[in-house]
């Protein structure tokens, strides 16, 4: 388990590390196929792309002209669909912690009936992955979210068919392999942080999620389930970003080492911390600048080319764009985070979003050199997740 691993990753070495140790030399090694030491990925995470013009440029050039070779500018539409807003977290940077009474709030779960109406409506606009999203409701079973996936592929069945993915509390890997076997085709999970004492900090009360270990050791009971396709990620800005984006390729590595052959896909999870006006935690000194976010994910690219960054709408459009650049993004246009926000037309959130409509931002995307792929799936893609590299 990373559990048992995380605690014997020498983090004391890599701070003392050279932070200007042979950038130019780093980037040749990725040009000439070179699989780049954890070492390296450290001293690319540490430049300033404020003052080191120069070399971030070169990151970004690098990376996008590695997407591109992969994925020839695709990018994978995916639209979240929220099914509750009743949550017993107490997620301090979250609208929808449990002590959050504001009267604009709105605590909404959806019946199947509304959920399919939901589902329909997204489909006729041609989206045709739907990730399921959940706050921890506390009456919401795994049982019911089996469900769910099966009314979603039945209604996106009457559409020519598509993928159903979920965000959701951490599950077991007796409930993983049910909802495998209802027809779940991806699951995404984030850690928040890998700063255990900020976690608790942050992630208080008795309940599930407050459970660092338990949520951490989540991706591998759903590779232990059959589930090939995972995501996981950071909330940029809980905690040190460089050290946080560090322990999540340890992360991924640890699991595509120990569970060779298991893993299909690797979805990454970027969201940054934005302000919600319900939550107590609205900012602080680790939230990284539209740079350091950038060189963020393209050193997590460097590491593993084929992973797809979910780019979703928190970030303005040209973030959004800039994050794609190359291809090999999953990619959000209508987002609404609240249930029923699409043709019921509840109102709310979770976190404020941009809502970019499909007809209007895909001629942006083509303008952009970008190619959006609606009918897509993860047979599409034909790599194999080799291993990596070893701390």
């Amino acid at each position: 388990m990373f559990s048992e691993f995380i605690n014997n990753i020498e983090m004391n070495d890599l701070l003392l590390a050279s932070k200007d140790a042979g950038i130019e030399d780093i980037i040749e090694k990725v040009k000439n196929g070179k699989t780049l030491p954890f070492e390296d990925l450290w001293s690319l995470l540490n430049i300033d792309p404020n003052k080191d013009v120069y070399f971030f440029q070169r990151i970004l050039e690098t990376i996008r002209g590695i997407k591109t070779k992969f994925f020839h500018g695709g990018v994978y539409p995916v639209v979240p669909l929220y099914v509750s807003s009743i949550c017993q977290e107490h997620c301090v940077y979250c609208n929808y912690r449990v002590e959050n009474k504001d009267k604009e709030i709105q605590r909404v779960r959806l019946s199947n009936e509304e959920l399919e109406i939901e589902v329909e409506f997204l489909a006729k606009k041609g989206l045709r992955v739907i990730e399921l999203v959940y706050a921890t409701d506390p009456f919401i079973t795994a049982n019911d979210v089996s469900n769910h996936i099966k009314i979603t592929r039945d209604t996106l069945s009457n559409f020519g068919g598509g993928m159903v993915g979920m965000n959701t509390r951490s599950y077991s890997v007796k409930d993983y392999k049910k909802l495998k076997e209802s027809g779940l085709d991806f699951v995404v999970l984030w850690q928040e942080t890998y700063d255990e004492q900020r976690y608790k900090e942050l992630h208080t009360g008795n309940t599930e999620k407050a459970d660092f270990y338990y949520r951490l050791n989540a991706p591998e009971r759903m590779l232990q389930a059959g589930i090939e396709n995972i995501g996981l990620g950071v909330l940029s800005g809980l905690s040190d970003w460089r050290k946080d984006w560090y322990m999540l390729m340890s992360h991924v590595n640890y699991l595509l080492q120990q569970y060779e052959g298991k893993i299909k896909t690797v979805i990454l999870g970027i969201p940054r911390l934005k302000p919600a006006a319900g939550a107590l935690l609205k900012e602080t000194a680790f939230i990284p600048n539209d740079r350091e976010y950038l060189l963020a994910i393209s050193v997590f690219n460097l590491f593993l080319p084929t992973t797809l960054p979910f780019v979703n709408t928190r970030e303005s459009w040209d973030m959004c764009v800039g994050i794609a650049k190359g291809g090999g993004t999953l990619f959000t246009f209508n987002c609404k985070t609240i249930p029923g926000g699409y043709a019921l037309g509840r109102r709310g959130y979770q976190f404020p979003t941009h809502d970019f409509t499909v007809d209007d931002y895909v001629r942006k995307l083509n303008g952009d050199g970008l190619n959006p792929i609606f009918d897509w799936n993860f047979k599409n893609f034909n790599w194999k997740m080799n291993l990596v590299r070893k701390h």
